[in-house]
């Protein structure tokens, strides 16, 4: 029973989604790239890309199948051995099976080969805009190293239906190099007030950790407009012991305003105890898709603001 409770704990864990390498270009060899690895799943993945030509062989130059957009979703039957670099990215070949959508009038699923960079266990539907649509929602991350998120807004043309937002992760590894892992979940407006994406990336290592919160917004909340995502806050913590500055965020959906409590601390000498140094509040008032410091004295003070 237990052995069945922790497999169907790790099962529902979330994914995380990592592409790093070292800092020195020079250094960067296709072996040197550290990246998220699928194995083949009935679990599915999602395409995280704008477009993506499924190929016929494990290769840039072999024949499309299909092409599928953003948001589709595959099951990976077989992952190639090794990694190799396709334009600006260091990854793998997956040969994988469409889920959805399907194609033909049978219901028959094609199936074809994916580079690892367009693939992504991250997919959110959600009415990100508050117009009563919903939008589909993408995370991968970008060549340069960054968490990058792609909106679709259904019904539009192909060149104008999605719009991204890049965001930073903090350095990883004992030596040191440029990208990192992130975790992603969807913020219900229940919750927050507006629909948010959350994206946490805090790596193994001593050091840096950050939040960021995406909003998406379309002015008017016009329907059949493609809007612009933002990075709507982003929060910096420090894991350096003896040092450490964590945060938690509180949200407060009846006024879309976030409490951000901060607390600073630091290790004893011999490492069995922590000793709180400084504590503090910050208050964060959402509106137009990003939120803003409420500086103590302003409507709606601090020290009116209770959990």
């Amino acid at each position: 029973m237990l052995t069945l409770l922790l497999s169907l704990a790790l099962s529902q864990a979330p994914q995380s989604l990592e592409y790093s390498a070292p800092v020195e270009p020079s250094e960067r060899t296709p072996e040197a790239y550290a990246f998220t690895r699928f194995a083949p799943s009935e679990r599915p993945l999602y395409v995280g890309v704008d477009e993506a030509n499924l190929r016929s062989e494990p290769s840039p130059e072999a024949p499309a199948v299909t092409t599928l957009i953003l948001g589709a979703s595959v099951r990976v039957l077989k992952a190639q051995e090794g990694q190799v670099k396709v334009g600006d990215y260091v990854n793998t070949w997956y040969q994988v099976e469409v889920v959805s959508p399907l194609a033909g009038a049978d219901g028959a699923r094609p199936s074809g080969w994916l580079f690892g960079n367009t693939l992504t266990p991250y997919r959110f539907e959600a009415d990100l805009d508050g117009d009563g649509e919903k939008e589909v929602a993408t995370v991968v991350m970008s060549n340069e190293f960054k968490i990058r998120v792609r909106i679709l807004e259904p019904g539009l043309k192909p060149w104008r239906r999605v719009t991204n937002v890049d965001m930073d992760v903090p350095s990883t590894g004992e030596v040191a190099s440029v990208g990192g892992p992130v975790v992603a979940r969807l913020i219900p407006s229940k919750k927050a007030g507006v629909e948010l994406l959350e994206l946490d990336s805090h790596p193994d290592s001593c050091g840096a950790y950050l939040t960021h919160y995406v909003s998406y917004v379309v002015p008017g909340r016009k329907k059949g407009v493609l809007g612009k995502g933002q990075v709507a806050l982003s929060l910096v913590g420090i894991d350096d012991a003896p040092e450490h500055s964590n945060y938690k965020a509180t949200f407060q959906p009846a006024t879309r305003r976030v409490l951000v409590d901060w607390v600073r601390s630091e290790d004893s000498e011999d490492g069995e105890s922590v000793r709180q140094l400084e504590k503090n509040r910050d208050v964060y008032q959402y509106g137009e898709g990003v939120y803003s410091l409420v500086r103590p004295g302003a409507d709606g003070a601090v020290s009116q603001d209770k959990p």
